[in-house]
């Protein structure tokens, strides 16, 4: 949807600068004559910076004495200093990227908490009564809430507090602040339910296990979390759903079974009947008019609460008389889980935690990966990616190739706008200034990355490359009319320079009370405007002072490789149609080249647009 959306607001933009602006323009402006585009003390400074840029006289001169300094001519050349700070930067936004935490959608403000509890197996509804009110208790003594609602099921229930419109604290920050209050309530599960914790556990932090040993995965599962205890990020550590009840354990004795001719369907059927019932398909069925109705046998439920009565349960023979229970199999007490998850038939089992206040998820899932039961996890268990780490992973993976296909998408079109193969690198070579400023700004907030974080950096994309195209455009009109190089580069970042900024301080603008939060909960949307105004107020400075540098090595690289190449691969040779041979404006005497049409989209005749191939 976003992206549909941006597509028909340029295109419903474009028409209108296209067709309404130029009819408003033509009624309601008016020629004064030549005025002077774009004076002032700023700009008498940036076309001084451009002028330096773009110096490569000292290298030029070096390389003309020859010997050791024609090797060392290239690095006098600041052009190449202008292309090491655009390194560099870009060498810093990948470090800003592993040093800014990240998370895949960012805390909400939230109008209400609501606590889970979760007891043992077994217990009564005014067991489970007791806990909820006195979860509900604590809920209530708290300054920010303003009502507590609760409700109490067998063996669970949920109490939801609602908070004050007029706290000063977050909803994340109290619940954070109160989770180790209701973690230390005895007998009892008790756990904020949390934003983030959809697909996995309901908590913060979820670890997910998988493998094939239900021994080697709960050892694996009780190793982690005793050493996840240990982190002063996380809170009350424990495996989700993993609680244990009692259970009645029979181990027949299948040696003595078949002495005493008990069959394993024998021993099976008696039991079943001890414990569930018989299964409908063996059942005797109650007729009825439009149905049958299928009868269970099983014993009474007070009489499977005795151990000494599931012992004494007779067990026919193959000679048709009947064996004690017990003297075919050991029975006895023990503990099982109360449900068995599994993921494409592998069993799992799912670790989870709260977060500290002030903590963000990845710096927490950095500690949880670098403890050592977690890096030497045993034979045949393994950590399973699902729930929100699965979706963020996607994420990420969607936004690198989104990146990518819109970038060979806009350079294709540069390529036949401009019917040249280097300036659309240098156009996409902009595209790494974009996100520094972003990310510094983001860290300077202590906002970490998130999904509307990615969605700001597209936006940033696209208005960068529209800036160093506006500068790349202009030039290459300028030299097309026979304008040198050099003076080209500097009339264009001189007259577009102007536009460029005028751009950017309105998409700011705009973005300033967003990133403010000015109304509501804006979490989603803070860092998303906090991304583009500092994306945009550093890009659109470095854009200005590195993309005319990199063109102008592009344009010096063409007029070296270019005629080289034309040797090499082409058979026309220019002056074959007949058509008239010119150089290029500004260059030293060398191989001339023919003719080019008009520029793709502007309009010019044949003859018009004559452009000299670089």
């Amino acid at each position: 949807n976003f992206g549909l959306t941006v597509v028909a607001a340029v295109l419903m933009s474009l028409a209108v600068a296209r067709l309404v602006t130029p009819m408003i323009a033509a009624y309601f402006l008016k020629s004064f004559g030549h005025v002077s585009h774009g004076e002032g003390k700023v700009m008498d400074w940036y076309v001084r910076t451009l002028h330096w840029t773009l110096d490569s006289r000292k290298a030029a001169a070096w390389r003309a004495r020859g010997g050791m300094r024609r090797v060392f001519s290239r690095v006098m050349d600041h052009r190449l200093w202008a292309i090491g700070a655009g390194v560099l930067a870009f060498a810093l936004t990948l470090f800003m990227f592993t040093v800014i935490p990240s998370q895949f959608q960012p805390t909400r403000d939230e109008d209400d908490a609501t606590a889970q509890i979760e007891m043992v197996p077994g217990t009564t509804l005014a067991q489970t009564d007791a806990v909820v009110s006195r979860v509900s208790a604590l809920l209530g003594q708290q300054p920010v809430v303003s009502t507590v609602y609760a409700r109490t099921r067998v063996g669970s229930g949920t109490v939801t507090a609602n908070l004050r419109e007029d706290r000063k604290e977050k909803s994340v920050d109290f619940e954070r602040r109160l989770a180790p209050q209701l973690t230390a309530i005895p007998d009892a599960r008790v756990s904020i339910r949390s934003q983030s914790g959809w697909g996995g556990s309901g908590r913060d932090v979820t670890v997910v296990l998988g493998g094939s040993d239900p021994a080697k995965l709960q050892q694996a599962a009780d190793k982690i979390v005793g050493e996840m205890g240990g982190l002063k990020s996380l809170t009350a550590p424990r495996v989700s759903g993993g609680m244990q009840r009692p259970e009645i354990v029979i181990k027949p004795r299948f040696d003595l079974a078949a002495n005493l001719g008990v069959t394993t369907q024998a021993l099976s059927s008696a039991i079943r009947i001890a414990t569930l019932g018989d299964i409908d398909q063996n059942s005797a069925r109650f007729s009825l008019s439009d149905r049958q109705i299928p009868i269970r046998v099983a014993l009474d439920q007070s009489a499977r609460t005795s151990l000494s009565t599931i012992q004494n349960l007779p067990v026919s023979t193959a000679s048709g008389g009947s064996v004690p229970l017990n003297l075919v199999a050991d029975i006895g007490l023990g503990s099982g889980p109360t449900k068995i998850d599994r993921v494409n038939q592998q069993r799992q089992i799912t670790l989870g935690a709260d977060l500290a206040p002030g903590v963000v998820i990845s710096n927490a899932m950095k500690q949880v990966h670098a403890l050592p039961s977690m890096k030497n996890l045993p034979v045949g268990v393994s950590e399973l990616t699902l729930g929100q780490s699965k979706w963020q992973a996607e994420m990420i993976t969607n936004f690198i190739t989104a990146v990518i296909a819109g970038t060979f998408l806009v350079f294709a079109v540069l390529v036949l706008l401009y019917r040249r193969v280097l300036p659309p690198f240098v156009n996409m070579g902009s595209l790494l200034l974009a996100p520094l400023g972003g990310l510094i700004a983001l860290w300077a907030t202590g906002q970490p990355l998130s999904l509307p974080v990615y969605i700001g950096l597209l936006m940033l994309l696209g208005i960068v490359a529209k800036n160093s195209i506006l500068l790349i455009d202009f030039a290459l009109d300028e030299m097309s009319k026979g304008v040198d190089a050099f003076t080209a580069i500097i009339d264009a970042g001189h007259k577009r320079a102007q536009p460029i900024v005028m751009t950017t301080v309105a998409m700011v603008a705009g973005m300033v009370p967003t990133a403010m939060s000015l109304s509501g909960d804006s979490s989603s949307r803070a860092p998303m405007g906090t991304v583009v105004i500092g994306g945009l107020a550093l890009s659109t400075l470095l854009t200005l002072l590195i993309i005319p540098a990199a063109f102008s090595l592009a344009v010096g690289i063409e007029r070296y490789v270019g005629p080289r190449l034309g040797r090499r691969l082409l058979t026309y040779r220019p002056g074959d149609n007949g058509d008239e041979v010119i150089g290029i404006a500004g260059a030293n005497p060398g191989p001339l080249l023919g003719p080019a049409t008009g520029k793709l989209g502007h309009g010019r005749d044949q003859g018009d647009g004559a452009q000299p191939a670089e």
